[in-house]
């Protein structure tokens, strides 16, 4: 599987993440690590792990939409927990995933479940844990 194939379906995970404006989450600056697994695919990929600066109108979800071709199919908001699912189109792939967190004021987890088409390397599924924690004031 191509980096940029891994990368996308990340980003879409931590996009995914912060979509919801209702949870209670301190703005500032966290670190977030993805964890994946191909379906069918003996080999472990390595962890991701980046950092993200969050404000206000980086969570909005018309931003988060616009920048991953995306469209939200539904979602439940209840307190602190998320559940949705979308597809988004990118890179001539079509990729169709649902997922929920859990969020905390300093950090949240989940599971994303994608099922991506029009890769060269044919349909796959992918199987996604993710866990993001405050780290601080933005840079």
């Amino acid at each position: 599987m191509n980096s940029k194939l891994m990368l996308s379906a990340a980003l879409f995970v931590k996009f995914s993440a912060v979509y919801a404006e209702a949870p209670d989450v301190q703005e500032g600056l966290w670190e977030i690590t993805s964890t994946a697994s191909i379906v069918g695919m003996p080999s472990e990929i390595p962890p991701l792990v980046q950092k993200q600066c969050f404000t206000p109108k980086s969570m909005s979800p018309e931003n988060l939409l616009q920048q991953n071709n995306c469209k939200m199919d539904s979602m439940d908001m209840q307190s602190n927990h998320v559940s949705w699912s979308m597809n988004c189109q990118q890179q001539g792939m079509i990729m169709q995933g649902s997922g929920s967190i859990q969020y905390q004021k300093t950090s949240f987890s989940g599971t994303f479940d994608l099922t991506m088409s029009g890769a060269p390397e044919g349909a796959m599924g992918m199987n996604t844990t993710i866990k993001g924690r405050y780290i601080g004031r933005c840079p």
